[in-house]
């Protein structure tokens, strides 16, 4: 009862968040696989987000297929796999007739900062959102022009929904 009584005293001050304790695993996972294998790891990483990221995608794709839905950007966003609100401080805005998301907080980024390794933590940023898009539907395009584990102050996630 002591243990529980001192627990909801201290909350989660001393917590971290799951998202975080993923990406620390995955920084560290990156770190050894490069450090034991060089380019050929580092390689095998970025070749394991993107299956994994099209593995997502597809099952989105799968439910938003059993609703009878089309594979649309829309409905890429209602039924999502990631609940970004409890992981991201974001704003969707419209530039230019194209879905324009800025993330200026990010939990995953947050915790490879945390340990230090947000040179480990990028990869998994520059494959993970164009991995995602391409198992969904292999039509529509994302641009990444800036992402916050390589040292820029937001990430900037510009889905291309106009036609050029």
């Amino acid at each position: 009862m002591e243990v529980l009584k001192a627990q909801t005293e201290v909350g989660n001050k001393y917590k971290t968040h799951f998202f975080a304790m993923f990406s620390q695993l995955f920084c560290t996972i990156t770190e050894e696989v490069i450090n034991q294998f060089g380019e050929k790891g580092k390689t095998a990483i970025e070749k394991a987000v993107e299956k994994y990221g099209i593995e997502r995608g597809k099952r989105i794709a799968l439910v938003v297929k059993s609703l009878g839905k089309e594979l649309t950007l829309k409905n890429f966003f209602i039924y999502g796999d990631l609940d970004s609100r409890s992981i991201l401080k974001f704003k969707p805005k419209i530039v230019d007739g194209n879905a324009e998301i800025i993330v200026r907080d990010c939990v995953f980024c947050n915790g490879c900062k945390e340990w230090e390794k947000l040179n480990n933590g990028k990869i998994y940023c520059e494959f993970i959102d164009t991995a995602v898009l391409k198992g969904y539907n292999p039509e529509l395009v994302i641009e990444v022009p800036s992402i916050m584990t390589k040292g820029d102050k937001k990430c900037v996630l510009r889905y291309l929904t106009k036609e050029k």
